[in-house]
């Protein structure tokens, strides 16, 4: 029986984890699973230490204000992986946390995988020198990253996007329209915001602004908010002009004739269901001003970066301006050839990513390991040095910079 620890700080990584338990299950029935995710981990049978509710921060100032929490997790994860000797640690995106844990796991001769790598790509190269040192294996989910990984040593596989898998639609958009009040012959906009709790705070006001704007000059548009959270609704005003949705988010995004959307992995998903979309993002001044001198891409939008050209309308920080962004939602509405074209674009992008079976996939690759070198622990001969290691990389971890 293989014991596995996974650890993931965001709702995404819950949902792309909880895909791949799954399929390890399959494969490997007698497994057992611990670790840090959310809902959909438990609801595969994880016994989960932490909920991601811990880690989910975004931005440099903001992970700073948690950080006495965040390393009694750190401390907290390390212990569990000393007593409890898991066979491997699955760590799933997250890698202010993650690429903090690695080298514990390594120093116990715990076998480390990482699914869906850190954007190295994007910034943060540095950390390709610890990934070599601490990683048995990288599982990537797009396909440039294989060849980058690969080219400083990191053994590398690419799977395909688990979002080509888990976008299930329940419903056509007449089904949902009817159950939910909807008009399907109307406009109808998304709101999506994140799931985050600061990215919901900093960004469902302007949506909300920007979905009044909208109303002023196009009255019969419908606005639809899907989320995972109940604590979304204390933040949008009685009247039920903006109608929240549980649980629904892939057939929210499907059902709207354009969304207005966080940057990260929603705007993904607009694009497996080629709907169009309007990216805007908002940290705090001090993570913005550092992540300007961090980041070198010209689009912080996944689907702008994978295109390499801006084919869906980009505001960040300064840049946002509700009455632009409206105006650019009701260009998609009215405009037919402008959201055609759009709808072309994303088409593409979603070719380059759609390779099935990414969770399946993964899984296979995890098992293939496990059975072709075996499950071996570090010896213990020399323990004085096996001490000394632990011990220096608790304080290099614990004292080291979060992002």
């Amino acid at each position: 029986m293989s014991k596995f620890f996974v650890i993931t700080g965001e709702a995404s990584g819950d949902l792309h984890a909880s895909f791949l338990i799954k399929e390890i299950k399959k494969i490997l029935p007698e497994s057992r699973f611990y670790g840090v995710g959310g809902k959909r981990m438990k609801k595969e049978g994880v016994e989960l230490f932490f909920h991601i509710d811990k880690l989910s921060i975004i931005g440099f100032w903001e992970v700073l204000k948690k950080m006495g929490s965040i390393k009694k997790i750190l401390r907290s994860l390390v212990e569990k992986m000393r007593s409890m000797k898991p066979d491997v640690l699955i760590l799933v995106d997250s890698p202010g946390f993650n690429l903090r844990l690695a080298p514990f796991a390594k120093s116990f001769g715990i076998k480390v995988i990482y699914y869906i790598t850190p954007q190295v790509w994007a910034w943060g190269a540095w950390r390709l020198r610890g990934m070599y040192k601490n990683l048995d294996i990288a599982i990537v989910i797009f396909p440039f990253e294989k060849k980058l990984l690969s080219s400083y040593g990191i053994k590398t596989y690419f799977v395909g996007h688990p979002l080509s898998d888990e976008i299930k639609l329940v419903r056509n958009k007449g089904e949902f329209c009817r159950i939910h009040r909807l008009n399907p012959a109307k406009p109808i906009v998304a709101l999506l915001p994140g799931s985050r709790k600061e990215e919901i705070k900093r960004l469902l006001p302007l949506m909300l602004k920007c979905a009044r704007t909208i109303t002023n000059k196009k009255q019969d548009t419908q606005f639809i908010l899907p989320t995972i959270s109940g604590e979304i609704e204390t933040m949008l005003s009685p009247d039920g002009a903006i109608k929240v949705i549980f649980e629904e988010t892939p057939d929210s995004i499907n059902c709207a004739d354009v969304a207005i959307a966080a940057s990260g992995t929603v705007t993904l998903e607009s694009v497996f269901l080629e709907t169009p979309c309007v990216i805007i993002y908002k940290v705090s001044l001090l993570s913005y001003i550092i992540g300007k001198r961090l980041v070198k891409l010209p689009f912080i939008g996944l689907v702008n970066i994978i295109g390499g050209k801006e084919i869906v309308p980009e505001y960040i920080q300064f840049s946002i301006r509700t009455d632009e962004i409206s105006n650019r939602v009701l260009r998609i509405l009215d405009d037919r050839l402008y959201s055609e074209n759009i709808k072309k674009e994303l088409s593409k992008v979603k070719m380059a990513l759609n390779r099935r079976g990414a969770s399946k996939n993964a899984a296979e690759i995890i098992a293939s390991e496990i059975r072709a070198i075996g499950i071996t622990k570090v010896s213990k001969k020399d323990s004085d040095l096996f001490r000394k290691t632990v011990k220096k990389n608790e304080k290099r971890a614990l004292f080291a910079k979060f992002d």
